[in-house]
């Protein structure tokens, strides 16, 4: 049924139809959440070049709907969430929405964008959030930073292996990097890359085209020793 005051094919009805496709059944004040969410997005993209999503739809499919594809593959243990290259938030914040569980934790170097999400986990009083302002590599200088991390998100921020190393040094061990690639991205010379760093794939899930970016896969990357050498460096 669509929610009281949507149409019924809206983006709220895309919305829930959608995250109940991927086992995901959201309560109404969550979804009245995104809703905020969304609409800030556009408020924000209107002064800002934020997100290359523009319209209510884009933003729940690619955005709300591609970030809900990757909870399944959060292991059941994680405690906290490490987002490199945040963004507009995706897809940290909508993953933060529907786990209070999880201590999340986003790095975005762009100040303007950093601004952004802070004002969206005050907005939305996600006190499980932090921001940090900066690049990764050299958040990952800090002690307290290197190893904490059950699981690491990366979105689009570098190609492939970079990304793998940037996530590494934050990863504990046993712990998961969830890649949101392309399905031409996991090539056999990618795969023996990734093992020379430690990282494993452990599981994939694809994403269905129609709540996603097409041809999106994600890919759990179970980190199984620790690299040394200036392959894994930052």
């Amino acid at each position: 049924m669509p929610l009281a005051g949507s149409l019924p094919c809206g983006p709220d009805y895309r919305l829930v139809e959608g995250a109940r496709a991927l086992g995901i059944h959201l309560a109404p004040r969550e979804v009245a959440a995104l809703r905020v969410y969304l609409e800030e997005i556009l408020r924000w993209s209107g002064r800002m070049n934020l997100t290359s999503l523009r319209t209510p739809e884009e933003i729940v499919r690619d955005g709300f709907l591609d970030a809900f594809a990757c909870a399944p593959l959060i292991p059941a243990a994680a405690r906290r969430v490490l987002d490199i290259g945040s963004g507009a938030g995706f897809p940290a914040l909508p993953l933060a929405l529907i786990r209070g569980d999880l201590a999340f934790t986003l790095v975005e170097a762009s100040r303007k964008k950093s601004t952004f999400l802070r004002h969206i986990a005050r907005t939305l009083a996600l006190g499980h959030v932090r921001v940090w302002q900066g690049r990764a590599e050299v958040f990952a200088v800090a002690p307290a930073e290197r190893g904490a991390y059950d699981v690491v998100l990366a979105r689009a921020v570098a190609p492939p292996l970079e990304q793998a190393r940037l996530a590494l040094p934050f990863l504990a061990a046993q712990g998961v990097f969830l890649a949101q690639w392309g399905r031409e991205v996991m090539r056999d010379d990618v795969r023996r890359g990734l093992a020379a760093i430690g990282l494993m794939e452990a599981s994939e899930a694809p994403t269905p085209s129609t709540l996603g970016k097409p041809g999106r896969l994600l890919v759990a990357l179970r980190r199984v020793s620790v690299a040394t050498g200036p392959e894994c460096s930052t």
